[in-house]
Order: C-alpha cells, then structure tokens, then sequence
C-alpha cells in the first residue's frame, strides 16, 4: 500500500457479499482528483472466498492504488493499515458486534450500509449516535463520505477515530472470563437446602 495516502478497508466477510464491486467503484472514483489528476486515497478490498468477485475487480483498470485480497485470516493487520472501514452486510453478511468492537479498538471510523431486523438492529445507532461512523445503502453516497473524509472533512475521520478509541474495550474478554470465574466462584459457596415434607 502506498504511505502517502490514506486508505479504506472494503470488506464483504469471509463469502465476499453485498455489493462490493459498485462501492468499490464509486469510492475509486471519488477518491480520483480529477484537477489533480492524481489520487487522494487508496482501497484495501476484502472478497473472502469469492474468487469470481476478486478476478472481476483485479482485471478493473484503476485510476487509484487498490489491492485485493481473497479470504484474510488476519483481519486486524487489514485494520491497522486502513484510515476507515466499511462494512457490506447481507442476510449472510451483517456487521456484526465482533466487526464493530474491532474497528473500535483500531480506531477506525465505520460507514455501515444495513443491518438484520432483530438481533443488529442497534448496531447502526449505536455506531452513528456515539459519533464512530455513518450509515448509507448508497454507494455514490459511501463514496463521497470517504472522499469528505480523505479531503475537506479530514477533521470529522480524525473525531470519528477518536470516538471510536474511547468506545472500545479491548480488554473485553479478560472481563468476560473474570466475571464468569466470579459466578462460579459464588456459585460453589451457595449453601443448598434440601426440601423436606
């Protein structure tokens, strides 16, 4: 990836949904400074396991640096080498709360595109109302976010990340496995009472 330019990362999980190739499209052009003539940004694109989706965008003659990848297995070096995220989901695909804590610990700012009714249905609120992210179905729209960010709205990404960093609770994990220990630990000192008639 070239240092010089911020990036985002596009990811459409471990089977490559949702509609990757014309996000990626719109956010190559947008982040092309057509009086420049020069770009203003670059695309990490994940496709996991989509194999044709991956030859499809590797043979698009880009007028911005965009590296595709197939299935990642390490997703936080992905992470740590973007500026900001965005998320596809389908009904396969959702931005999950795993997706949401680790861009979180990153600092990434999240531009999320939809959710599933019931289980997601708080993470979108929950990332725009805590100032992390953006919200938007439209491609075009994703685009010209990121481009404001990469651009004139470079103070609102650098907000975003910093939200985001005060948001996160990397060690989430070590509290979930102490506060198990503690219910087990109580659990065993709870006398039991047999009931007699």
């Amino acid at each position: 990836m070239d240092q010089s330019l911020p990036a985002v990362l596009l990811m459409g999980g471990g089977e490559g949904m949702g509609p990757i190739e014309a996000t990626a499209r719109a956010v190559g052009d947008a982040l092309y400074d057509e009086n420049l003539g020069e770009p203003i940004g670059q695309v990490l694109i994940i496709c996991g396991r989509n194999k044709k989706l991956a030859s499809k965008l590797l043979s698009i003659d880009w007028k911005i640096p965009v590296q595709v990848k197939g299935f990642i297995s390490k997703m936080e070096e992905c992470m740590g080498a973007c500026d900001c995220i965005i998320t596809k989901m389908t009904s396969a695909l959702k931005a999950g709360p795993g997706t949401i804590a680790e861009a979180m610990i990153r600092g990434l700012p999240i531009i999320l595109n939809g959710y599933i009714a019931g289980q997601e249905v708080g993470n979108v609120p929950y990332v725009v109302e805590n100032g992390c992210g953006k919200f938007s179905k439209s491609p075009k729209q994703i685009a010209n976010i990121v481009a404001q960010w990469f651009g004139p709205k470079a103070d609102e990404l650098k907000t975003m990340s910093q939200n985001a960093l005060k948001l996160a609770r990397p060690d989430a994990v070590f509290k979930i496995v102490h506060d198990l220990h503690e219910l087990v630990r109580h659990r065993n000192f709870v006398p039991l009472y047999s009931c007699t008639t």
